[in-house]
């Protein structure tokens, strides 16, 4: 768009032909003739003639630089349209990122759950000799087992797709997978106040509308120039035949825009350009309030998913641990049995799973919330 900026402001080609003017069909003609009259002979010069002939036509300057500032101001809407399409693409990246953590994380809980239960098959393994254990428990213990390690399987390879997405994104080659940081980041948007200048000067989508107004503005003011006349001149240059003088013809031309037939489209466009910048100014609004309404959503739900995962790390993941702790030392202590211990050990797993589920659910609020202000 900016190098056709940079031409907008040309003149049309220029014009030229050859060619024979008022010339007459037969030849004979061309030369000089002899006519006799009352007995006096008189010589009439030849006719016709042969033309060379230039145009130029000289558009309106205001017009041309009217549409010169309208095609740069259309390049401005390329790039924040450019940008806005990066902003989604972020936000698609850096939600790839926060769920492969959460992956890397959920694995790690199904490691460990996983040696647990091989400690308890082993040691219930050792009690069944003794009578202490019953052979059900046991084979629930290792079924337990297999949906672990199911699990972890259908993990590593969800893991594996979202590595081969963000590398895409990322324009690596999908072949080399690279560790993604474990650090979890958690912020403080639910503080934050709304401001609606702030969404209005970060925003693409909403600089891309107002962009649009700009441009539809400067087309309208091109619109308008078109009333004003444009100008051309035109020489043409004969070289005459049978001893006549050379001739020239030498014409100014103007054109007359505001004639009725020719004025009805430009004013019709000005018009129409002026509904198109009302609806860029209803939808630049309806964007605003969309945005204003989702951030506040944004805001509650963080608020929200922040108190469900403080409930669990102060209070749910300890009980559940603490009746995990009692189940195992119950066990150990043939109190009680195998299949009370690997119940805890499940609701416990779970609840783990369940609460790194609220983290990813956060990180995801935060995503949206930074693609909404386009904070990236």
């Amino acid at each position: 768009m900016e190098a056709m900026a940079e031409g907008a402001r040309a003149w049309e080609a220029p014009q030229i032909g050859a060619g024979f003017f008022m010339t007459p069909y037969k030849t004979y003609y061309w030369r000089p003739q002899i006519e006799s009259f009352k007995g006096m002979n008189e010589k009439m010069p030849g006719m016709g003639s042969f033309m060379i002939q230039g145009k130029q036509m000289i558009a309106n300057p205001s017009r041309l630089k009217a549409n010169q500032e309208y095609l740069k101001k259309v390049s401005s809407i390329e790039t924040e349209s450019g940008n806005a399409n990066a902003n989604k693409l972020l936000y698609d990246a850096k939600k790839l990122f926060s769920e492969i953590q959460i992956i890397d994380r959920k694995i790690l809980i199904l490691n460990e759950a996983e040696k647990t239960l091989e400690t308890m098959i082993t040691f219930g393994e050792s009690k069944i000799a003794y009578n202490q254990e019953m052979l059900s428990n046991i084979y629930k213990g290792k079924s337990q087992k297999a949906q672990l390690q199911n699990e972890s399987i259908m993990l590593e390879n969800e893991r594996k797709q979202k590595l081969y997405y963000l590398s895409s994104l990322m324009n690596r080659k999908e072949e080399n997978l690279f560790e993604v940081d474990s650090q979890i980041v958690i912020k403080d948007y639910e503080l934050s106040l709304v401001d609606t200048v702030q969404i209005r000067s970060n925003r693409s989508d909403i600089l891309v509308l107002d962009n649009n107004i700009n441009a539809t503005h400067l087309k309208q003011k091109v619109e308008r120039y078109k009333s004003r006349p444009d100008f051309g001149i035109e020489f043409g240059h004969m070289f005459a035949f049978g001893e006549n003088p050379n001739q020239f013809t030498l014409m100014g031309m103007m054109s007359i825009p505001i004639a009725p037939w020719s004025s009805k489209m430009y004013r019709s466009n000005v018009l129409a350009y002026n509904h198109q910048i009302k609806a860029y100014y209803s939808q630049k609004q309806a964007i605003l309030n969309e945005s204003v309404g989702m951030i506040y959503g944004l805001k509650n739900e963080i608020s929200s998913a922040k108190y469900q995962m403080e409930l669990y790390k102060t209070m749910i993941l300890p009980s559940l641990k603490k009746t995990y702790d009692l189940a195992m030392m119950a066990y150990a202590q043939n109190t009680d049995g195998l299949f009370v211990a690997l119940d805890a050990q499940m609701n416990f797993q779970m609840a783990k799973i369940q609460y790194e589920d609220i983290i990813l659910k956060l990180l995801l609020l935060q995503a949206e919330y930074e693609k909404q202000l386009q904070l990236f």
